[in-house]
């Protein structure tokens, strides 16, 4: 097993349990054939670790799709408040090949704070699996790697979730840690004194 799908096998069955909200947004896997006409569609091979994440989960639902008060917070929101796109959405927010190259580069968009919403910013990686962000509104192509603590490649980011969720900890809870709110897993604190959001382990708030 490897470690991108050791670290999603433990998040999502913390999510099963403690979020379900959360989990129902997340799609079956992706197919072999999926990936390839994905693949086809952009002219680039995605990296193997985001190959690995896709077979087992072919991102989350957008949340418009969702029979869900429009006024609670946004259930697929629980990679540190990005969502995890499906392969169409990848080849969507990447483009063709030719009109992408130049602002992509080797760089693959994998998660963005909202897909319902264009233009887009998040999180890319590259074949090594290292990370880092874009923001289509800026016009910021994904071209420096990411230092910051718990985003060093897919594999940390995805391990770094995981003991975010399970334990309170890790690099991820320093900016946000991560609460409950109506079955969904939310980064918080929100705010306002009233804020419907319960921290999962209150203990451990190190953004409070």
């Amino acid at each position: 097993m490897s470690d991108v799908q050791r670290a999603w096998a433990a998040l999502t069955g913390w999510l099963a349990t403690h979020a379900p909200a959360s989990h129902a947004t997340l799609r079956p896997g992706a197919t072999a054939a999926g990936v390839r006409s994905a693949e086809s569609a952009m002219g680039v091979s995605l990296p193997p670790g985001l190959v690995a994440l896709l077979t087992l989960c072919d991102g989350t639902v957008d949340a418009s799709a969702l029979d869900r008060d429009p006024d609670e917070y946004d259930p697929g929101r629980f990679l540190a408040q990005h969502h995890l796109l499906p392969l169409e959405a990848v080849a969507a927010v990447r483009g063709g090949a030719e009109a992408a190259d130049a602002f992509w580069g080797p760089w693959i968009p994998f998660a963005v704070t909202d897909y319902a919403l264009a233009p887009w910013d998040g999180l890319a990686v590259e074949p090594e699996g290292r990370l880092a962000a874009f923001s289509l509104a800026d016009g910021t192509p994904p071209s420096e790697p990411l230092a910051a603590p718990g985003y060093g490649s897919l594999g940390e980011f995805l391990d770094s979730l995981a003991a975010a969720f399970l334990h309170g900890t890790g690099p991820l809870t320093q900016e946000a840690v991560p609460g409950l709110h109506c079955g969904a897993l939310v980064w918080g604190p929100l705010p306002g004194d009233d804020a419907p959001w319960t921290p999962v382990h209150p203990g451990n708030d190190a953004a409070g």
